[in-house]
């Protein structure tokens, strides 16, 4: 609950303030586009930690194997 809390907060002191400035309404405007999917995609991430960066680290696991499978062993 601390972190909701936090996140709360975190949120209200750099979206909503910037967004009563009249220099940012026009990208405050839609939050349909940019609030909400937002929202969806951080409780991915609290749900599933390892989805930040999945595929840049599929892919370097990718680049390390075929390393691997070209000299035909690790270099350990």
């Amino acid at each position: 609950m601390e972190h909701v809390i936090n996140y709360f907060i975190k949120f209200f002191s750099v979206t909503v303030v910037a967004c009563l400035e009249p220099v940012n309404w026009e990208s405050c405007r839609n939050v349909d586009q940019w609030l909400f999917p937002e929202i969806q995609n951080g409780i991915e991430i609290l749900r599933n930690p390892d989805i930040p960066y999945k595929t840049e680290r599929d892919y370097l696991e990718s680049v390390v194997n075929s390393k691997v499978n070209i000299n035909g062993s690790s270099n350990e």
